[in-house]
């Protein structure tokens, strides 16, 4: 499940691990900070520190050291790739703009699109 919300200043990279998707920083994909000990991972699209898209995620054991590791954590972590790419192609083209600290235009995305 995806969602998005925009929280002006509470994105702000400090509360996530950055890099998580293909591109490294580029595609904003990033993981929300958990508390020392625990094993929540939670895939975010950051784009600065004004909007954040919340993704999916699930526990990510210790034991493993890559999100591919679990089939769970990859998908869920693809699926937001793919979203991050769609939103960045949509800004590039000129389908989607930022609209003072909100994203505007073509914000529905079908399915069957690549």
């Amino acid at each position: 499940m995806i969602g998005w919300t925009l929280f002006p200043g509470w994105a702000r990279a400090s509360f996530f691990k950055e890099n998580e998707g293909s591109l490294g920083a580029g595609d904003g994909i990033v993981a929300l900070f958990d508390l020392p000990g625990k094993h929540l991972r939670l895939y975010c699209i950051r784009f600065g520190s004004i909007a954040l898209i919340v993704g999916g995620g699930g526990p990510k054991s210790k034991s493993i050291r890559a999100l591919q590791e679990d089939p769970k954590l990859t998908a869920e972590n693809y699926q937001l790739r793919a979203l991050s790419g769609r939103i960045n192609r949509a800004i590039a083209e000129g389908d989607v703009w930022w609209d003072g600290n909100r994203l505007a235009g073509q914000l529905s995305f079908d399915d069957e699109e690549d």
